[in-house]
């Protein structure tokens, strides 16, 4: 792709982000406050039933703090899943009338989810300082955590986007194996839960390794970089291989839909 092919490629990218950014809330009488309340109440629930009432030990971390911290990633992932998988179907007539790169369409759904991840990152360092919890200078490490996050996710909402155009009912398939992906990844227990026999289902579970290996940063101020480096490289062979398979039929895509 030569470098005009790419200014193209990014500025119909920015278009289509800047859309989603602004018809996303439109409708919304809670409007953008939605972005903030989400994740807060989704972890007050989980602290009430995994906290209060079933007492999941997190190691004297806060258990509100905890699932918080697991969801600021979770949530990030499962809803540009979620918007991701529709992208090609909602525009339709769009892909039937121009003639344009498909795959700026799934991504630009993941990637107008950002501000919302980072609004969600600092709400939970806000919980943080007011829990009286230390924020040491290894916080800087934070931004390296979307590069792998923000890849796994493009590469799954390109392979769900393609299927779901060609496939109608696997949308639902989709949200099933995302509620069964909640469950095995751990995000209201600690990776420590989980037995040693099945250790295997988190280190081959990006998401995993990333919220296990985010925790550690955030309460503990370490880099597990021998589990960081790691999901790096599993995250970028897997958008690689996401992306070939979606270029090899993007050009039998107004056929399918």
């Amino acid at each position: 792709m030569g470098g005009h092919k790419i200014e193209n490629y990014l500025q119909l990218l920015e278009v289509f982000i800047i859309r989603e950014l602004k018809s996303r809330y439109k409708a919304s009488i809670l409007g953008f406050l939605w972005i903030i309340l989400y994740p807060l109440i989704t972890a007050i629930i989980l602290n009430f039933i995994f906290g209060q009432f079933i007492r999941i030990n997190t190691s004297n971390i806060p258990y509100f703090l905890f699932v918080l911290s697991g969801l600021v990633i979770w949530n990030s992932f499962q809803q540009s899943i979620n918007l991701s998988k529709d992208s090609l179907i909602w525009n339709r007539e769009l892909i039937v009338k121009s003639s344009f790169p498909k795959d700026v369409l799934p991504l630009s759904y993941v990637l107008s989810k950002i501000p919302d991840f980072i609004i969600n990152l600092l709400i939970l360092l806000f919980f943080c300082l007011l829990s009286g919890l230390e924020l040491n200078i290894t916080l800087l490490f934070i931004p390296f955590f979307m590069i792998p996050l923000f890849l796994f996710t493009a590469a799954i909402s390109l392979l769900v986007s393609f299927t779901n155009a060609i496939f109608r009912d696997f949308g639902r398939i989709t949200e099933f194996l995302l509620m069964i992906l909640f469950y095995i990844t751990p995000v209201v227990y600690p990776a420590s839960f989980i037995p040693e026999k099945y250790r295997i289902i988190v280190l081959l579970n990006p998401l995993a390794v990333l919220i296990d290996s985010f925790r550690e940063l955030l309460f503990h101020n370490k880099v597990q970089f021998e589990f960081f480096l790691p999901v790096i490289l599993m995250s970028c062979f897997i958008f690689a291989f996401s992306l070939f398979l979606f270029k090899k039929f993007e050009n039998k895509i107004p056929d399918l839909i």
